[in-house]
């Protein structure tokens, strides 16, 4: 069963600045697409990019027994940065173009009566995590669906600097991941197994078993890190989004750990970047 995963609308949530939140409530453009003909498979994409600054959302259905799914998001404020509004278009044609051929492959591959073996889905949504005068970031969750009892949901993000007029991978503002773990991976074992004792109801009191989900996890190699604000001057938070597996079982769920931005942490960011973040 394909199941679209929400778990990101909390998360960005949780590391976002006040103020920055209306852009989810605007309406938003769709373009539609159902049945599973030739000809509607061929003109279901493409949709204009959204009018007046409101934020872009392509959907898209195709298919009877076996079924495609296309979902495509951003907001607001990524589609009034025309460079930024291209590069997401681009990778959502990128996106739509490999994941319809993948759906088209299984569905000549796969026996008429097997409908999971025939469906797919693909689901993105772009959220503002904060908006800052100069940097504006963002964070997504990318749900997917090839078959089988049920999807997963990994993570997206870039920070956009309007200065410089590029993408920036959040990672790519520290000296080195390694630098990154340093700063954080005492609090962020502390964080992670305290909302592993709140799913679970306990934890084994011995020091860490051998067991993976029980393990102090590298945050970087593990999560993906996105830039958050509460002041809304600089960044002075920040989030690991942890897929399922990756700190425990499917049926947790993700993780999301959040930490202030400490000296340590400032210590291990870029000399170009450190103007753009500031202590909590």
């Amino acid at each position: 069963m394909m199941v679209a995963s929400s778990a990101l609308a909390g998360l960005a949530l949780s590391l976002a600045a006040c103020g920055s939140e209306g852009d989810r409530d605007e309406p938003r453009q769709e373009a539609r697409g159902s049945g599973g003909d030739a000809a509607t498979a061929a003109s279901a994409p493409a949709p204009t990019p959204a009018l007046s600054g409101k934020a872009f959302a392509q959907k898209v259905t195709l298919g009877d027994n076996g079924r495609f799914q296309f979902e495509y998001t951003w907001p607001a404020a990524a589609d009034a940065i025309s460079v930024l509004r291209q590069r997401l278009d681009a990778e959502r044609q990128a996106a739509f173009d490999e994941n319809k051929g993948e759906w088209q492959k299984a569905e000549a591959d796969s026996p008429p009566d097997c409908v999971p073996c025939r469906s797919r889905a693909y689901h993105k949504e772009w959220q503002i995590v904060t908006d800052l005068p100069r940097y504006l970031s963002l964070s997504a969750s990318i749900y997917t669906y090839t078959g089988g009892a049920h999807g997963g949901t990994v993570f997206d993000a870039l920070v956009w600097d309007r200065a410089a007029g590029k993408a920036i991978e959040p990672i790519d503002m520290f000296r080195s991941a390694a630098s990154l773990d340093t700063a954080t991976q005492g609090p962020f074992c502390a964080a992670l197994d305290k909302e592993r004792a709140r799913r679970r109801g306990s934890l084994p009191k011995e020091a860490r078993p051998s067991d993976p989900f029980y393990a102090c996890i590298e945050p970087v190699a593990n999560s993906t890190v996105i830039l958050g604000s509460a002041k809304g001057r600089a960044f002075d938070r920040i989030g690991f989004l942890i897929p399922a597996y990756n700190a425990g079982p499917y049926a947790e769920g993700i993780y999301e750990i959040t930490l202030p931005v400490t000296p340590a942490i400032l210590d291990a960011i870029r000399p170009e970047y450190r103007a753009a973040f500031e202590l909590r």
